[in-house]
């Protein structure tokens, strides 16, 4: 028979074994090799070596990819869409349209390149906007008549504030909604190379030039398609008539009355 001893000071109760915690320290160690393994795959096997920006002309590969901060090691998993996005809409050149990856190692980005169509004039200066509007460029050169620079030319915007990279603060909200409804509708016909000035001075009362001298008078851009079709068509009979220059008025939609220049 076993001897028993009384628990008091003199004869503490002996300590349970220490618990075993290898199962624990396995699971962890486990989970930290593979945390690795992922991080390295990332890092090496998974990095994008294959990027490319499609819909840019004017600006390089190079600036197009600085902007959408894909000029750095850029690992297939962790690029986001939202800062790539965000970086080339920063780019005042540069509009994000959308985005493809391709398994393991292969980045698309779609970009929409904004191309000068009008100048402005203020004070000297000549400011190069897109058909939104937005500034792109600004030159005190001044620009010869005929030369491959002299693009249409958008009088009685009443510029408040002209600052590359912005959108032009015209005088009034008419006068921007008349400058985009008219780039939008003399693109979509074909014609803007046959213009050379739109006059918004007044919304109400618009004019179109071209640039074999014929002025055409549209009103405000109610009708907008009607009315700048009716000017092709009168002016390109007027072309084979051998007619040159006059004046049109057309703010009547399939409408237009011809007076010819003074002598």
């Amino acid at each position: 028979m076993a001897q028993q001893y009384p628990q008091n000071d003199y004869y503490p109760m002996p300590e349970p074994p220490p618990r075993r915690r290898f199962g624990v320290l396995s699971v962890v160690c486990a989970l930290i090799l593979v945390l690795s393994v992922a991080v390295i795959l990332n890092e090496t096997l998974l990095r994008l070596k294959d990027i490319q920006v499609k819909g840019v002309y004017i600006i390089s590969q190079e600036e197009a990819k600085k902007a959408a901060g894909l000029d750095r090691t850029v690992s297939y998993f962790t690029v986001s869409e939202k800062k790539v996005a965000e970086g080339i809409n920063s780019h005042h050149y540069l509009t994000f349209e959308r985005m493809e990856k391709r398994f393991p190692d292969t980045l698309t980005v779609y970009v929409k390149e904004r191309v000068p169509v009008a100048r402005v004039q203020q004070m000297g200066t000549n400011y190069y906007l897109d058909d939104q509007g937005m500034v792109l460029e600004k030159s005190y050169l001044r620009v010869k008549s005929g030369s491959p620079d002299d693009m249409v030319v958008v009088t009685g915007l009443k510029p408040k504030e002209l600052r590359v990279g912005h959108t032009i603060v015209a005088g009034s909200s008419e006068h921007m909604k008349a400058y985009t409804a008219l780039f939008e509708e003399l693109e979509l016909q074909g014609w803007l190379s046959q213009i050379s000035e739109l006059n918004i001075t007044d919304p109400e009362s618009i004019y179109v030039v071209t640039r074999d001298g014929y002025s055409a008078r549209i009103g405000d851009i109610s009708s907008l398609r009607a009315k700048i079709g009716t000017v092709r068509a009168v002016v390109a009979k007027l072309r084979e008539m051998g007619k040159t220059g006059g004046m049109l008025e057309a703010s009547t939609p399939g409408e237009a009355i011809y007076t010819p220049p003074v002598p």
